[in-house]
């Protein structure tokens, strides 16, 4: 197989077409497939023209461009031109008119090479609606097992997408020059040469992960129900005003899992509607409920993105080299590139090789399949992409003579150029900090908030499955396992909170219980309890052993005996007992069997004794002494005097009967 690549640079743009094809047939004179880009700077009906004259225009295809991309750099303002020749190639070219329907575009284009070549589909056509990824279901299905290839022309981004010049792009149809039209080369490749592909795009997410929540079609009108647009200007800042679409544009777009593909797709801005409050994104697909994460463009993460996308062809074919790599990269990156915009280019080179054969341009959206090789059995289905690099790498088993521009590319010289640049430098910059400061104070304000909502939250929730929460969580887990727990329960319960409250305003009731129940609350975490919940005038803890739990009902004991001596009217019942092993799921105790707190005690019904549940025989048992005393069960008493519990002016007195309505009972040894 034979491969040239020309590059004509001169600023006429015949003489740039004349010296580009010239240069490729001294090393293919008779190419069975011809390939062009031009720069949209230059005249494309006069570059086309040149064209025709020299090359065949039944073999010719290609269009317009932002850029063009050689072994000699990227340029702009040029013309690049491929030669492909080989008595094994098989071509058959296609054109269809692009039309608002995109499916029908595909089905025409897939039609016309009907009967060609299935190894690859080359397909390059001019921007429509933005569902270009029709036509490209509609040429895999219809040329299956084909992988389809390509990218849309260019036109002149420099303009901004909100221009209506920008959406003006040209492709060369065989004989005719189009504004409207797309072109299929159907190939069947030389025997042992094989296609690879890789993309990327190295746009690094900012933000959570969002939910599209009201969209019709591609069109967006609000993001977790914030409008799109204040959704925006929160990090663009509100005095962007016409720049708006532009700032926003230039950086800052969606991305969505790629189906099966391990990766992620753009979805890029390209237009803002002020009145209606929406934004279109290409792609275009319907949005409504997508999930998405913010996405930001750095020119480092961008030439990482190229690097990814090479390797990822060379890791199909590892130890060989490709006869041709064909690189079709997005003019936004081109434009956020910048003056590095060659880094792109050699991050790819470093991949495969500098010696290696590299043609391409820059377009307006990107076609290339999700899987770095293709089966010859079913469809090997591919996206269209925007702001993304696609790497199509022609790998050969038989020699293969490549003819590549040498020259390097003249740099800009003039002033005026250089002040250009320089301040389109400027103002990059100047936007993407402003991006992240907002970012970031929206970060932090986010995270105040999320703190206080943690702090408020873990006040009631027992720190145990606070802890656990936290720590599943880390760990990726969504819900906590079913565990157990043995220990001891305490209720305390304030004694005089009723009569207190019907007296009182509800603010004086909260501030006298808060007085209670912080240092209460405190006590118990000090003597390694955990507070299960709060209800009412009540406090529901937990402890390891009887002895921790009787250390902090004696300090709890203490310290309504000191604000009793200070005139606070209430006081206080505490009643522990030994919890039995048992189930807890996700935090909430799991009751096993019968039992009544209220710091009275405890009952539990003999064998086959059966008691209504609920709030009123709790009420009705009865402890000898009232409130200010802690009374312990057998086992819980027998648990704390073997640890010592009993100390400061207390002592331990097991509690043996209960009254419960009107009849003592036994509580269990």
């Amino acid at each position: 197989m034979k491969i040239a690549i020309g590059l004509g640079l001169d600023k006429d743009p015949a003489k740039a077409a004349r010296t580009a094809v010239k240069q490729a047939l001294k090393a293919v004179p008779r190419p069975g497939l011809a390939i062009a880009f031009a720069s949209i700077r230059l005249d494309q009906a006069k570059v086309h023209r040149e064209l025709c004259r020299h090359l065949d225009p039944a073999v010719l295809t290609g269009g317009s461009c932002y850029a063009e991309i050689t072994n000699a750099g990227v340029s702009r303002g040029g013309v690049a031109v491929l030669l492909l020749e080989d008595k094994g190639l098989q071509v058959k070219l296609s054109v269809a008119d692009v039309s608002e329907d995109c499916r029908r575009t595909g089905l025409e284009l897939a039609a016309g090479a009907a009967g060609g070549g299935k190894d690859l589909a080359l397909v390059f056509g001019s921007i429509a609606t933005g569902y270009e990824q029709l036509m490209v279901d509609a040429i895999s299905q219809e040329l299956c097992p084909a992988p389809v290839f390509g990218g849309l022309t260019c036109g002149a981004y420099d303009l901004g997408m909100s221009h209506p010049d920008f959406w003006t792009n040209y492709q060369y149809c065989g004989a005719e020059l189009s504004k409207k039209g797309a072109r299929l080369a159907a190939l069947g490749l030389p025997e042992g040469v094989t296609p690879v592909f890789g993309y990327g795009h190295g746009w690094q997410p900012v933000g959570e992960e969002l939910t599209i929540t009201r969209a019709e079609g591609p069109n967006v009108f609000e993001v977790n129900g914030v409008p799109v647009i204040e959704f925006y200007r929160q990090f663009l800042g509100r005095d962007a005003k016409e720049k708006f679409f532009e700032l926003m544009v230039q950086r800052y777009g969606f991305s969505v899992a790629a189906p099966g593909a391990g990766k992620t797709i753009i979805k890029l801005p390209v237009s803002c509607d002020f009145k209606k409050g929406s934004i279109l994104y290409f792609p275009a697909e319907d949005l409504q409920g997508m999930k998405v994460r913010l996405i930001q463009a750095s020119r480092l993460s961008l030439i990482d993105g190229a690097r990814a996308a090479a390797r990822e062809c060379a890791a199909a074919r590892p130890g060989e080299k490709p006869a041709l790599v064909f690189m079709v990269s997005c003019c936004s990156r081109s434009h956020i590139l910048h003056s590095r915009v060659n880094d792109e280019l050699e991050a790819v080179r470093e991949v495969f090789g500098r010696e290696i054969p590299v043609f391409g341009f820059y377009s307006g959206g990107e076609i290339v399949p999700w899987k770095g090789t293709c089966s010859t059995r079913g469809r090997c289905g591919s996206f269209y992409h925007t702001t993304t690099v696609a790497l199509l790498a022609l790998y050969s088993h038989k020699p293969v003579k490549a003819a590549v521009p040498a020259a390097a590319l003249a740099k800009a010289a003039d002033s005026a150029a250089a002040l250009a640049l320089l301040e389109r430098s400027e103002e990059m910059l100047d936007t993407t900090e402003s991006f992240l400061a907002n970012l970031s104070r929206k970060s932090y304000k986010d995270g105040e908030l999320l703190r206080r909502s943690h702090e408020m939250i873990h006040a009631y929730t027992p720190h145990g499955v606070w802890k656990e929460v936290g720590a599943v969580a880390a760990a990726g887990g969504a819900e906590l396992a079913d565990a157990e727990f043995s220990g001891v329960f305490m209720f305390m319960d304030v004694k005089g909170f009723t009569p207190y409250s019907e007296a009182h305003t509800s603010a004086e009731v909260v501030k006298a219980l808060n007085e209670i129940f912080a240092p209460a609350t405190g006590l118990i975490y000090k003597h390694g309890g955990d507070v299960d919940k709060f209800i009412g005038d009540c406090i529901f803890a937990c402890f390891p052993s009887a002895k921790s739990a009787a250390e902090a009902a004696k300090a709890i004991l203490l310290l309504f005996r000191g604000l009793k001596a200070g005139g606070n009217p209430f006081n206080v019942r505490i009643g522990p007992q030994r919890r039995p092993r048992g189930a807890r799921q996700r935090g909430r105790a799991q009751p096993a069997g019968i039992h009544f707190y209220r710091g009275r005690g405890e009952y539990r019904p003999a064998p086959g004794e059966r008691l209504r549940t609920g709030h009123g025989p709790a009420f009705r048992i009865r402890l000898p002494g009232g409130a200010g005393r802690l009374w312990l069960g057998p086992g819980e008493s027998r648990g704390a005097e073997g640890q010592g519990a009993a100390c400061d002016g207390f002592s331990l007195r097991a509690l043996r009967t209960v009254l419960w309505k009107s009849e003592k009972h036994c509580l269990p040894r």
